[in-house]
């Protein structure tokens, strides 16, 4: 997967599409030579060949004038490293201050090529059981920064993921500020960027654009990824589509502050950046110091942007989860915070439950309101122990068990109430200068998880109710952004230190309890990203339950993340029937959240009736199979989406209409069947081979009433 040409000093690293090169110049710089589908024969000579008859020239130690030999010049080729401070302007992925001084320029010293994926140190990160990794040990010529630069190619896999460690090998203090993850030089500029914006109840709505002459930027310092900018992009030809065309895509294991930005400059080479948002960072490293950057991750495609999500999606699945019941079926979850709210007690729960068990429901979730005095949302985050006043938890579980269910509860342990008894007592824990004014965000500040003290007893805390009751499930929420965050550590470090701090409480719990399956979830999908799903399979994919609006919201998420992972459930909303928003529900992880008390019988045949379904098909073809975008909302009156399975033998295939559409021709291609294969379908009954439905198609030539579904299984006979 990994070769290096000791004459050519070339290095190749071939994926299970692409192969991805660079070399080491004359002068010891990594330069960039190539990243696109697999190839053999480089030439590297006149792939760096730029029409000039002469090179820059340099001055040497001794004072005199030399010319670079081998067509490198260090302000507009494709660089692996870029340099901060000299020609190159463009911007670096690394810039460090010696001394007063930032320019720094990394020179190669040695390398290792070895089997296996290095985990780091203090973050999460892929895993992967076959796997090459390139290591390379870089110098800065300026002194002082060494940085230790890792590549690994997964088998079968057209994902690339670069790692990065500035250690600082001098004998006074250095300052990172900037210490991005990826960097990728390209030899174009006619690229569209695909990004996903949004708000609260409005995450990840897709935009595509044209690059510009200049720079485009999407990022987030919100101390969590955000709901704003999603820390997942694509770069990709004018003309590529779903289904053609070449596509790049970048994403970083990591929950907090990013950036993401592509620079085209008057060679028209563009360059991505992707790493920790530089804004409001500064980290210092003493001498025999290191720094640990997030992964990035770098996904190519020539199979357009269905390619980019597919190795996503698999990537996710069996690279960053570790929960190790993740492809296992999932319970048929029944979350209570739409149905009551925080207005609740013993007996009106206890009947939730029965009406829970008709519906079908397998797992029995109690999220916000159980514990200290929380009546209202003004009061008691912190304060992680059983409201006795309030509910009896143990009666309440006995329950489930005796009806055959699974229980799960809520917590989140990020955040504290100043009035609870945990700010009583420390106060300190919560972020932000106690002599100055400072701002609420629902009633909350945000605990000062960078502190190892504050990690230790929320710790405690949450590990009291794990060992008293058994728990099945942990929602684990973050309901505000973080700011002024005058804290324990220097303030340029804190917002990476609180999200350390966070992944080290999450590490602890679940090397506790493996068994438990935690859902992410921050105001819904304000913290959609791999560091989160790392330790979560599943997260809330928003608090947008509007089964209209959730088409858009899970479209857009399905570029890069797939539908095993997005929290979807069937709500209280009246613009649908149940029936329609339960097949909403099926592309997602599915679930149910309301009042099951306020449901007839006719609505309880109709979840059942999903129910059915998603017991029969959904682990097999949507969590694990491959997932297709045959219609976008984004573009029309209609969405349509559809899953495969891994073999090929059956496929679910969703179609949802906005406004109302007359009779009209409206043929609906299917995409990743067999085209040998024979199946027959669920909408008229037929039998058809792939080929047939996926260049004819479904027939939905009819009238369609507003907000109307079909839902339509095949399967191979």
């Amino acid at each position: 997967m990994i070769r290096y040409d000791r004459k050519l000093k070339i290095f190749a690293l071939n994926g299970k599409s692409y192969t991805y090169m660079f070399r080491i110049t004359d002068k010891g710089v990594l330069q960039h030579l190539y990243f696109g589908k697999r190839l053999g024969v480089f030439d590297a000579r006149s792939a760096t060949d730029l029409g000039f008859e002469w090179s820059h020239t340099y001055l040497d130690c001794d004072s005199a004038e030399r010319n670079y030999s081998d067509n490198y010049y260090n302000d507009k080729s494709l660089a692996e490293v870029a340099s901060h401070g000299l020609m190159d302007k463009s911007g670096a992925a690394f810039v460090i201050e010696k001394n007063g001084a930032t320019a720094t320029e990394f020179i190669y010293k040695s390398h290792r090529i070895y089997d296996g994926k290095p985990k780091l140190k203090t973050m999460p990160c892929a895993h992967a059981d076959e796997a090459q990794t390139l290591e390379l040990t870089l110098d800065d010529r300026f002194g002082g920064a060494r940085l230790i630069l890792s590549y690994t190619v997964i088998k079968n896999s057209d994902v690339l993921l670069r790692n990065s460690l500035v250690q600082n090998v001098g004998a006074t203090d250095i300052v990172l500020k900037r210490a991005y993850s990826t960097e990728l030089d390209l030899p174009q500029s006619g690229d569209d960027f695909i990004h996903f914006y949004g708000d609260w109840c409005l995450e990840r709505f897709l935009e595509r654009a044209p690059l510009i002459n200049g720079r485009v930027e999407i990022s987030s310092n919100f101390g969590r990824s955000s709901h704003e900018h999603n820390p997942f992009g694509i770069l990709c030809d004018r003309h590529t589509t779903e289904r053609a065309g070449e596509a790049f895509a970048f994403s970083l294991v990591y929950s907090g502050n990013f950036t993401l930005s592509a620079y085209v400059d008057k060679w028209r080479r563009t360059r991505v950046l992707m790493g920790i948002n530089d804004e409001d960072f500064d980290y210092l490293l003493p001498p025999r110091a290191e720094f640990e950057a997030p992964e990035g991750v770098t996904v190519y495609s020539d199979g357009g942007l269905d390619g980019i999500s597919h190795a996503m999606h698999d990537f996710v699945r069996d690279n960053i989860i570790t929960y190790k019941n993740a492809k296992a079926a999932r319970p048929v979850l029944f979350n209570s915070w739409e149905g009551c709210y925080l207005d609740f007690d013993t007996q009106s729960i206890l009947e939730y439950i029965d009406s829970a068990k008709k519906t079908g429901a397998e797992l029995f979730v109690l999220d916000d309101g159980w514990f200290g005095k929380r009546d209202t949302d003004q009061a008691s985050l912190g304060d992680w122990y059983v409201n006795a006043r309030k509910i009896d938890l143990r009666r309440i579980i006995d329950k489930c068990h005796a009806l055959g269910m699974k229980f799960g509860i809520w917590f989140e342990p990020e955040m504290i109430n100043p009035d609870s008894d945990l700010y009583r007592r420390h106060a300190d824990f919560a972020l932000g200068d106690r002599d100055k004014e400072r701002t609420l965000s629902r009633h909350q500040l945000v605990i000062d998880t960078s502190r190892d003290d504050v990690i230790d007893v929320l710790f405690d805390m949450m590990s009291g109710i794990l060992d008293e009751y058994e728990i099945d499930y942990v929602k684990w929420d973050h309901n505000r952004n973080i700011g002024e965050i005058a804290g324990a550590t220097a303030y340029g470090e804190t917002y990476h230190k609180i999200i350390l701090g966070t992944y080290k409480l999450l590490d602890r719990l679940q090397g506790k309890y493996p068994d438990i399956l935690f859902e992410g979830c921050a105001s819904g999908g304000g913290r959609f990203d791999l560091g989160m799903l790392y330790y979560c399979p599943q997260i809330w994919t928003s608090d947008e339950t509007d089964p209209v609006q959730r088409l858009f919201i899970q479209y857009g998420t399905s570029y890069g993340y797939p539908p095993s992972c997005m929290g979807a459930h069937i709500s209280k909303n009246k613009i649908m029937s149940y029936t329609d928003k339960g097949r909403i529900a099926l592309f997602g992880t599915y679930g149910i959240e309301m009042n099951p008390c306020t449901l007839d019988d006719g609505q309880i045949a109709e979840v059942l009736e999903i129910n059915r379904i998603y017991k029969e098909y959904h682990n097999d073809v949507i969590a694990n199979g491959d997932f297709y975008r045959l219609c976008s909302p984004f573009e029309g009156n209609y969405a349509a989406m559809m899953s495969v399975s891994k073999d090929k033998s059956k496929a679910v295939v969703l179609f949802a209409n906005l406004l109302k559409e007359n009779n009209r021709y409206r043929f609906i291609k299917l995409a990743g069947l067999d085209e040998r294969k024979r199946y027959k379908n669920t909408l008229d009954g037929r039998v058809y081979d792939g080929a047939y439905y996926m260049q004819v198609g479904i027939n939905l030539s009819v009238w369609l009433d507003e907000f109307t579904t079909y839902l339509i299984i095949l399967e191979e006979c």
